[in-house]
Parts: C-alpha cells; sequence; structure tokens
C-alpha cells in the first residue's frame, strides 16, 4: 500500500503497479512495471488483518516487555531501546550480542539444541554495503552501523506468539549466551 498526498507520486505508483500502463484503459505501456495488484483474496486478507491491526500490535507490544524484562537477566544480551517519546509496533524485536560474538554458532545452537529459530536480520550488512546502492557507496567506513548489523538478531516475534514461546526463548538465550 502506498499512501501519499503527491499527486505525481500517486500516479507513477498507478502505472508501475499495473504492468508500467498509463491507464485502464488502453493497453499502452510507459513505463516497466509489473502486475502490483492485490488479487481479491489477497485484498480481503489485508482488510481482515488490517481491522485487527490493534491487536496484533498490542500483542506484539506484550512480548516485548516480556523480551526486556527477561533480557535485563541475560549477561551480554540487550535489546534495541525504543526511545523516549516513540513506541514500536515490534514488526522486530532486535537484540545486540556481545562484541565478538559468533552469530551464527549462536543462531545454530539456539536451533540444534532448543528449537528456537531466529528469524532473519534486518541487515546482515549495512545499506551502505548493500550492492543496490554501490553507485552511491564512497570509500568512507560506518563502524557503528557495521559493528551493528554484525550483532543483531531477530527473535521470534508475531500476533501468534505466545507468552510460554516468549519464555521459551528467553530461557534458551540465557542457556546459550553469546
Amino acid at each position: 500500500m502506498i499512501v501519499t498526498d503527491d499527486t505525481e507520486l500517486a500516479e507513477e505508483a498507478r502505472v508501475y503497479r499495473d504492468q508500467g500502463k498509463a491507464g485502464f484503459t488502453a493497453n499502452v505501456h510507459t513505463r516497466l512495471g509489473y502486475n502490483w495488484r492485490l488479487s481479491e483474496l489477497h485484498a480481503i486478507l489485508g482488510a481482515s488483518q488490517l481491522a485487527r491491526m490493534d491487536e496484533f500490535i498490542a500483542t506484539r507490544r506484550r512480548l516485548a516487555r516480556i523480551y526486556d524484562t527477561g533480557l535485563a537477566k541475560i549477561s551480554g544480551l540487550h535489546p534495541v531501546y525504543v526511545p523516549d517519546g516513540f513506541e514500536s509496533n515490534y514488526y522486530k524485536y532486535i537484540a545486540i550480542l556481545p562484541r565478538g560474538s559468533d552469530r551464527a554458532a549462536f543462531k545454530k545452537r539456539l536451533r540444534v539444541e532448543f528449537e528456537v529459530l531466529l528469524s532473519g536480520e534486518v541487515y546482515e550488512l549495512p545499506c551502505h554495503e548493500q550492492p543496490v546502492f554501490a553507485s552511491l557507496a564512497s570509500d568512507e567506513k560506518l563502524p557503528v552501523a557495521e559493528d551493528l548489523c554484525r550483532r543483531h538478531v531477530c527473535l521470534p516475534i508475531s500476533a501468534m506468539t505466545t507468552d510460554d514461546q516468549a519464555r521459551h526463548v528467553l530461557d534458551s538465550l540465557a542457556r546459550v549466551r553469546a
């Protein structure tokens, strides 16, 4: 979904979503586009999920509080804190491993020994090292971004995650410790 008050941007989005056609009435392609329209089934599912968004976010925030409390008791692991005055929907719950940790080995132990699968990292490579931005890159290093990308993990969190599952994750983290 794109929400904008920019009429030019809105029109460009409409062109790209419909195979690059300038409009629905002619089969004239003005851009290289794709079929980014929702099917009826996807639209119905999306609308039903959107109606439950507040419930889903409340669940994620409750789980994040469980993780926050539990991580405070685990030496070396800490969450990415949400600044005062802001709120997160916790699409991802990011924890930072201690310096020198082997993230791959840490994740493997959690998976093999405790059946805890950590989802994909937000960025394994920082944005300035992503191939798509190579033409914009400079030789300047960004050591903080590079360090955080090496050390972060995403704990399991979804509207379907239970409190007991979150506690199992915390117990497993405490046993593995980075």
